[in-house]
């Protein structure tokens, strides 16, 4: 585990040996169902012939670079994220997360959004009074049974692939690498939105999702790079709104902002950035899985096509 504030990346190595493989690590940002994507990316690394020296995820990146991290095989990784989402178990927290469907069996765009459910939460004087007594605004039941079904009971430095769970210390307000300890846990902490579900308890910490401030790992990554450092952005989109009238609309809109005027900044220190088609999809609605795969995928192998063929030639 590491707490950090500042972070200054390594110097790496000008070049790797002569006709050996490229290597690099990864950066995966958070982005809630956006960030399925990662595991077409993960694929297309793959596939280039880059070998990934070390995973660093935040978010929906910790859990999407674990589930790799577990199954470096990312045909298995991905079969199993899409069985466990098509699951009846699953579908029915969602419904009872995030209300109805449509006859399509789609979540219905809007009502359910994620400023709707917080506000919803907060008209009531009821759900109020848990803004300002409880730990968070929802459970994260959902969250932790589908880590429990991905993810193994084994701790992060046990992995075939090295991972870097990237968090936030809520008490001191420090980053925190966490590299050591439950994978489970670390995972939680990690997907824990502040506010939203309820921070972990680590040892004297209390941790959290720092996606609002750091979406995309990408200066953490490079100063673990001997060669590469490829960072993925499955930001959403930021598009005009019709209102934005209460004050829990207010603050949530520019939680949004502020993240996305941010996270060009967070990629600079990448080599290679990929960024997947996804941004218009909402966070919550996992619906359609192999679709954000395959963009990820996509992405991905343009991303590297030179790389493929520099590695060919």
């Amino acid at each position: 585990m590491k707490l950090m504030n500042l972070f200054i990346p390594s110097q790496r190595e000008e070049q790797t040996e002569q006709g050996g493989p490229r290597k690099a690590v990864i950066a995966l940002g958070g982005g809630g169902a956006r960030g399925l994507a990662h595991l077409g990316t993960i694929q297309a690394i793959g596939e280039s012939g880059v070998q990934i020296e070390r995973i660093v995820g935040v978010s929906m990146g910790s859990l999407a670079g674990a589930v790799c991290a577990v199954m470096p095989d990312a045909s298995v990784a991905q079969a199993k994220t899409i069985q466990l989402l098509h699951s009846p178990i699953f579908q029915k927290r969602q419904q009872m997360l995030f209300g109805g469907t449509s006859p399509e069996g789609q979540l219905t765009s809007g009502v359910f959004s994620w400023f709707e459910r917080a506000k919803k939460y907060l008209r009531a004087h009821r759900k109020l009074t848990k803004a300002v007594t409880s730990p968070a605004l929802m459970s994260d039941i959902a969250l932790q049974e589908a880590i429990d079904q991905l993810l193994p009971d084994i701790n992060i430095q046990d992995l075939p692939i090295p991972l870097s769970i990237v968090t936030v210390d809520l008490l001191s307000g420090q980053r925190v690498i966490l590299e050591n300890g439950p994978l489970r846990k670390a995972v939680r902490a990690s997907t824990a939105i502040p506010g939203i579900f309820p921070a972990v308890p680590w040892n004297d910490m209390l941790l959290s999702d720092i996606g609002v401030i750091e979406s995309v790992p990408a200066l953490i990554a490079s100063s673990y790079a001997s060669d590469l450092t490829i960072a993925v952005d499955v930001g959403q989109t930021i598009n005009r709104v019709q209102k934005c009238d209460t004050a829990i609309e207010a603050m949530l809109r520019m939680d949004d902002i502020c993240e996305s005027m941010i996270r060009p900044k967070l990629m600079t220190a990448a080599d290679i950035l990929i960024q997947p088609n996804v941004g218009h999809y909402p966070w919550f609605d996992f619906t359609h899985p192999e679709r954000l795969i395959e963009e990820g995928h996509r992405a991905a192998h343009l991303a590297l096509t030179g790389i493929e063929s520099n590695q060919a030639a």
